[in-house]
């Protein structure tokens, strides 16, 4: 098999041809200055002689005048039938401070003050303050919120994109609508007609890069600087730092065992512009909204004039009690968007969601969508679309549910023989996740440090809370883990059971 050739990289240079300063010095110059600054890093090849004169347009003599030099100054090294490459900057250290030291200049008074106009805006702040740590790639017992990524059906999704590939042509290309490619968009909405008891039609639907993404676009539309927003308390901590990075005030609503309390929130709470929950999982709870209170939340928001932001991510995981209608499906004044995402089902990795809009903000949202960043991959959302519409990805739900829920039996089981009944409190009845409730004033994050240093990977349940004093606790997830690495992970929360105890009493 031939080699592929290395041509180097382009080296942009402007040239002075009228200058005393002949063309070959000012071309090392400028390369010399490249290594010296760390632009050019060790090791970096260089085109070729020919390759190099081409692209200045100076003649090739020139070109290798300006190596030899630089080769001399021990920048540069030849290797025959490779190339010439730099090779660090220590030889020409020497050589470029021969002339002596840099005279130090007094600051100009007249100049800005150093750090001037480099201050981030309020908005931008908001966004790195509400940044969240990340938790390393490999799941580790019991990580929380991972799908089994052995799981993913690989070969029948790359016999997929070998089928889907030769229909990606110009026109396709040059027609893909900026809310999402429309056979998804109707794969989509025929998906939520059928599992969630909505009566949607694809234009509703705009695709996107992920809850996040959509969640964004959400606020941009609906929502100005300053404007109340009720949240979930606890609550998903992603829309905590979109909406605090889009300007909204956000007042928690207390969360319960049927869900959200909205109509207790509108004797102490400003009037909400939106209102976001997340009905079918409550994060991290991990329990559904009970039909009473789904109706109870719409009459609010009506009442209001509010919007409901819908998060139904892993609406696929509900184990006990049967699943509800989404709050779109029940909303008869059309005030609810509502958002998914196919990370959780299929991979964290697989940067793919949607939203759901009413008829009359539709236009307005595609239109927005192309400002954001165009569209999504285009790729990615035709195989998809495959997928949906030859029913692969219902197929793939049941079997992930059923997966999922022995492996949720297995760790409750677990977490029963260790600490007794009721440590999970009401968690798991939908979603990947149990949690493992603390006593008051326990530091969670703190021990969760600790049984990481033991080789257990725990989320804090405080911080989810937004109100000052919030219920300490442990998340543990399940979904990521088989039989095997669930009965290791046991053993060693097992052996921590001497730092847990203490921790536990009184919860």
């Amino acid at each position: 098999m031939p080699k592929t050739t290395r041509a180097g990289f382009q080296f942009s240079l402007e040239l002075d041809r009228d200058s005393s300063v002949p063309v070959y010095r000012q071309i090392a110059d400028a390369l010399r200055e490249a290594v010296l600054s760390g632009r050019l890093l060790a090791g970096t090849r260089l085109p070729s002689t020919r390759v190099f004169a081409d692209d200045l347009q100076v003649s090739r003599n020139t070109v290798l005048q300006v190596f030899e030099l630089l080769k001399d100054e021990g920048l540069l090294d030849s290797q025959t039938g490779s190339g010439t490459f730099v090779t660090g900057v220590a030889a020409a250290s020497g050589a470029a401070s021969a002339g002596g030291f840099e005279e130090d200049i007094p600051p100009d008074p007249r100049s800005p003050a150093p750090g001037r106009f480099r201050s981030l805006s309020r908005r931008g702040k908001n966004l790195v303050h509400s940044a969240t740590g990340a938790f390393r790639e490999r799941p580790t017992p019991f990580m929380p919120d991972m799908p089994d990524l052995r799981e993913f059906p690989i070969k029948t999704w790359l016999r997929l994109m070998n089928e889907t590939s030769g229909r990606l042509t110009g026109p396709i290309l040059a027609e893909a609508s900026n809310a999402g490619y429309m056979p998804l968009r109707t794969a989509i909405a025929q998906h939520l007609n059928a599992a969630r008891g909505m009566n949607c039609d694809p234009s509703q639907v705009i695709v996107t890069t992920g809850t996040q993404q959509g969640l964004d676009l959400v606020c941009r539309m609906l929502l100005d600087p300053g404007d109340p927003a009720w949240l979930e308390d606890p609550g998903y901590i992603g829309a905590h730092s979109i909406l605090r990075a889009n300007g909204a005030q956000m007042y928690p609503v207390r969360v319960d065992g049927e869900g959200i309390c909205a109509r207790e929130a509108l004797d102490t709470l400003p009037v909400p512009r939106v209102i976001f929950c997340s009905p079918s999982c409550h994060y991290p709870r991990g329990a559904p909204m009970s039909l009473d209170r789904r109706a109870e939340l719409i009459e609010v928001a009506h009442r209001c004039g509010a919007w409901i932001i819908e998060d139904d991510y892993d609406y696929e995981f509900v184990y006990e009690g049967g699943m509800h209608r989404s709050v779109f499906a029940l909303d008869a004044e059309e005030r609810t968007i509502h958002m998914g995402t196919f990370s959780k089902i299929l991979l964290p990795s697989f940067r793919l969601g949607y939203i759901v809009v009413p008829k009359d903000l539709s236009e307005a949202f595609a239109t927005a969508r192309a400002v954001v960043d165009r569209h999504a991959a285009l790729m990615e959302q035709m195989v998809l679309s495959e997928f949906m519409l030859r029913g692969l990805f219902s197929s793939h739900m049941r079997r992930m549910k059923k997966l999922y829920e022995a492996r949720r039996q297995m760790l409750r089981e677990g977490l029963f023989d260790i600490f007794g009944r009721g440590v999970w409190g009401d968690s798991g009845e939908s979603g990947t996740n149990l949690i493992v409730p603390l006593a008051m004033g326990t530091d969670d994050r703190a021990l969760c440090r600790k049984l990481a240093e033991a080789g257990l990977v725990l989320r804090p349940l405080s911080p989810y809370f937004l109100k000052r004093a919030p219920q300490p606790g442990l998340i543990a997830g399940f979904s990521a883990f088989r039989e095997a690495e669930i009965e290791r992970g046991l053993a060693l929360l097992k052996g921590c059971r001497s730092m847990l105890e203490p921790c536990l009493r009184g919860a």
